[in-house]
């Protein structure tokens, strides 16, 4: 479900917070799954899936989509 709690930890936040309309990209965004990569963090990366909105620019990371080819294979 749609909610301004996913926004935290965007860096546009901010905005809606401090200004009247809030984030200009909260109006079109749909919750997604994704997994959240850390920039320290170096691949393959293991699946760990959650919901969050199109638009999240997450400070210090990126968020990845299942079909990544750098997401480890369930395969031995």
């Amino acid at each position: 479900m749609k909610s301004k709690a996913l926004c935290v930890g965007c860096e546009d936040d901010y905005y809606n917070h401090n200004q009247e309309g809030g984030c200009w990209g909260y109006d079109k965004a749909t919750v997604v799954t994704r997994m959240k990569v850390g920039i320290w963090q170096n691949p393959p990366y293991k699946w760990i899936p959650r919901e969050t909105l199109s638009c999240h620019n997450p400070k210090g990371g990126i968020f990845i989509k299942e079909d990544d080819p750098r997401i480890m294979s369930n395969r031995i």
